[in-house]
């Protein structure tokens, strides 16, 4: 199994994702919030981005996580192996629950 199946299979863990393509990117939804995408660079090597609580963003960053320039939460991760996937899992979990805190947040605004 390469790492693009082992990502698939720690996200769908989660519930029913959808997925879609955008700019390049598999951008994975839960619903109709987006939480993460990646990038196939090769069989070895992906590229993650996730949405994630202040909090864990904060811890991210402390654990070699990169700031994704788009967003305030957003952070990246190159995966190059089995280990580097079991490491960020607790972080692609908070994503996934953080995204239905979002959800909440916007149909509060006026």
């Amino acid at each position: 199994m390469d790492l693009e199946e082992l990502l698939i299979e720690q996200i769908e863990r989660l519930d029913l994702i959808r997925y879609s393509n955008s700019f390049g990117w598999i951008c994975v939804y839960r619903v109709h919030n987006l939480f993460a995408g990646y990038k196939v660079i090769d069989n070895n090597i992906l590229l993650l981005w996730i949405i994630l609580s202040p909090k864990s963003f904060k811890k991210a960053l402390e654990e070699d996580f990169d700031k994704f320039d788009f967003g305030k939460t957003w952070a990246q991760k190159e995966i190059t192996d089995k280990d580097d996937l079991l490491g960020i899992f607790p972080f692609i979990q908070d994503a996934f629950e953080y995204s239905k805190t979002r959800s909440k947040l916007k149909t509060l605004k006026p």
